[in-house]
């Protein structure tokens, strides 16, 4: 086969709308695997929760490297074995928490292994009943990052003005980078992470040359790895400005869209 990695979003690609994988999905990640490629996650979401989704896809018996947190870190799946962190600046990270304390924007925080919030609400609630991870009420968020020098992987803005806010906030804080990983979802990441960057890291851990990957996803955070790798790949249901950057449209989700690049590459059809 001419690309011997594929690296794939999780919510919005691999997933469909409902929060599951598809049997033919299962089955092109399998016969891809069969034919000696490699197939890894590359998700905004944390390393715990992507572990609970793992068998929606048939790859919790593997130890591959999961991409989480946007790049911010990776570790290898069964054995938990830290290969790559990337946190921001914590007097950065604490700044930002000010302003939007300052702001009253909803905001929550990410260390390597645990979920920071203010306090338990509506808002956090569902998105944990959603990734499966537990959160950590600790007050007010600035104060705690700066108290314990907290390693800050990951920031994420909820609103339904994210892009405004994204406006705002991109390029004011040192050390970190700012994009969307969905229409009301901000994310910050330190400015060494990206999924771009932990596509290159994983390739070369593999010995795989740029030449043959492909990255695939639907949001904002994926731009950077659609950018880098050989093929680029946009869904379906992607946001237009993804799709201008990859250089290959797939189905949406709902419509196998992962599977169906899996399926040409092991036949070389892209």
């Amino acid at each position: 086969m001419k690309y011997k990695l594929i690296v794939s979003d999780l919510d919005g690609t691999a997933l469909r709308s409902d929060k599951t994988a598809s049997e033919r999905t299962r089955q092109a990640i399998r016969e891809y695997r069969k034919a000696g490629g490699t197939f890894i996650i590359s998700t905004g979401r944390m390393f715990e929760s992507m572990l609970k989704v793992a068998p929606e896809l048939g790859l919790d018996a593997l130890n591959v490297p999961i991409c989480a947190m946007d790049g911010g870190i990776i570790k290898e799946s069964r054995t938990g074995k830290l290969i790559e962190i990337n946190t921001m600046p914590h007097e950065q990270a604490a700044a930002f928490a000010r302003e939007c304390e300052e702001l009253g924007v909803y905001f929550q925080v990410y260390s390597e292994d645990k979920l920071f919030v203010n306090e338990e609400n509506e808002t956090n609630r569902d998105y944990c009943a959603i990734t499966k991870v537990k959160m950590h009420p600790v007050g007010c968020l600035s104060e705690y990052i700066l108290k314990n020098k907290l390693q800050c992987v990951k920031v994420l803005i909820s609103s339904s003005k994210a892009e405004s806010y994204l406006d705002r906030f991109v390029g004011r804080y040192g050390g970190i980078q700012f994009f969307l990983s969905d229409v009301e979802y901000l994310d910050g990441a330190s400015i060494k992470a990206g999924k771009g960057n932990a596509l290159k890291r994983v390739a070369n851990i593999f010995g795989i040359d740029m030449g043959s990957t492909i990255a695939i996803g639907d949001s904002m955070n994926d731009v950077s790895m659609v950018s880098v790798a050989a093929l680029g790949v946009a869904m379906g249901n992607a946001d237009e400005r993804l799709k201008k950057v990859a250089k290959m449209i797939a189905p949406t989700n709902d419509q196998d869209g992962l599977a169906y690049i899996i399926e040409k590459a092991i036949r070389d059809e892209l």
